[in-house]
C-alpha cells in the first residue's frame, strides 16, 4: 500500500477544475475516485484535512466500510489491518458468494459490520481499527465533517489547498486532528492549560466569544465521548496497549473541563 499526497490527488480531479458548483454526477463521481483510491492508499494529515471538501460523514462511513472489506484498519491515514480477527459472514456476503473478489475469504476471516447499529458493540472497533487510539482519531475526524451535499458546496474546486485568504471554518483550516489536540495538551497541560484552552488557542478561537466557544466546546464534547463499552476481561492484545486512552487518561480528560460529566456512548450520533 502507497502513500498519496495531496497532490496527486489534487492531479485525479483536474477535469472537475474552476468549477464555482459539482453537478450531483460529478459530485458522486469524485466520491468514487476517492472512495477507490483510499481502499488502496493511505494519506498524511494534510490530505486527510483536505479531503474534508469531499466527504461527508455518510460517505466517510462507506470508505471505513470498503476498507475494512479489504482487510484495512478504518482510519485512512493507517496502512495496518484491524486487530481482531474472528469468523462471521460479512454482510455483504449471502454465505457462498465472497464479499471481496480481491480475497474470497475475506467473508469469514474478519468480523465487518457493514450496518449502522442502534448500539455500542463492546470492543467491535478492534474489528474495524488497527487499535483504539486509532478508533478514537477516526471518529473525532468524522464527527467535524459536513453532512451537506457536496454538489452544493461552493468554490471546492476553485479555493487553493489551506488557503489563508479562506475563514477559519473553510473545510481543512477548521478541521482539527485528535493526534493534535493530545500533543499540544501534553505540551502545554504543565502551564495550566486546560483541553478548553488548547482547542480554542489551536481554532484560532476567542473563549470570550459566544460562537467561538460554542465551537470549542463541541470538539471538547468529541473527545469525552469517547468512553468505550468494553467486555469485563479485554480481546487479545488490547490489555497490554500502552495508549493516551487509558482509565487514566480519560479521567484527566473529563476533569479538564469544568462542570462536564457524560456518560454519552452515541459519539454525536455514530455508533459501532
Amino acid at each position: 500500500m502507497e502513500l498519496i499526497s495531496l497532490e496527486n490527488y489534487i492531479q485525479l480531479l483536474e477535469q472537475f477544475a474552476n468549477r464555482e458548483l459539482l453537478t450531483p454526477q460529478e459530485a458522486s463521481k469524485i466520491q468514487l475516485i476517492t472512495t477507490e483510491l483510499l481502499v488502496d492508499h493511505y494519506v498524511d494529515y494534510r490530505l486527510l484535512k483536505f479531503l474534508s471538501r469531499f466527504l461527508t460523514d455518510r460517505a466517510y462511513d462507506d470508505i471505513v466500510e470498503e476498507r475494512n472489506i479489504e482487510h484495512l484498519c478504518g482510519y485512512i491515514i493507517c496502512d495496518k489491518t484491524p486487530k481482531q480477527s474472528v469468523r462471521r459472514l460479512s454482510t455483504n456476503s449471502n454465505g457462498t458468494i465472497p464479499a471481496s473478489l480481491k480475497d474470497p475469504g475475506v467473508s469469514t476471516k474478519f468480523q465487518i459490520y457493514n450496518r449502522k447499529p442502534s448500539i455500542i458493540l463492546p470492543n467491535t472497533y478492534l474489528s474495524q481499527y488497527c487499535c483504539k487510539e486509532h478508533y478514537q482519531a477516526s471518529i473525532f475526524y468524522r464527527n467535524q465533517l459536513s453532512s451537506e451535499a457536496v454538489f452544493a458546496r461552493n468554490d471546492i474546486m476553485i479555493v487553493p489547498p489551506f488557503s489563508k485568504d479562506a475563514p477559519s471554518t473553510w473545510y481543512e483550516n477548521g478541521i482539527t486532528c485528535l493526534e493534535e489536540v493530545l500533543a499540544k495538551h501534553r505540551e502545554l497541560k504543565d502551564q495550566g492549560k486546560s483541553l478548553s484552552d488548547v482547542i480554542a488557542m489551536m481554532s484560532g478561537l476567542s473563549v470570550s466569544d459566544y460562537d467561538s466557544q460554542k465551537d470549542a466546546n463541541h470538539l471538547i464534547k468529541l473527545i469525552q465521548d469517547f468512553e468505550i463499552v468494553e467486555k469485563e476481561g479485554n480481546l487479545i492484545g488490547d490489555a497490554d496497549e500502552e495508549n493516551e486512552f487509558d482509565e487514566n487518561s480519560k479521567e484527566e480528560l473529563s476533569s479538564a473541563v469544568e462542570g462536564y460529566i457524560t456518560s454519552n456512548k452515541s459519539f454525536g450520533g455514530y455508533v459501532v
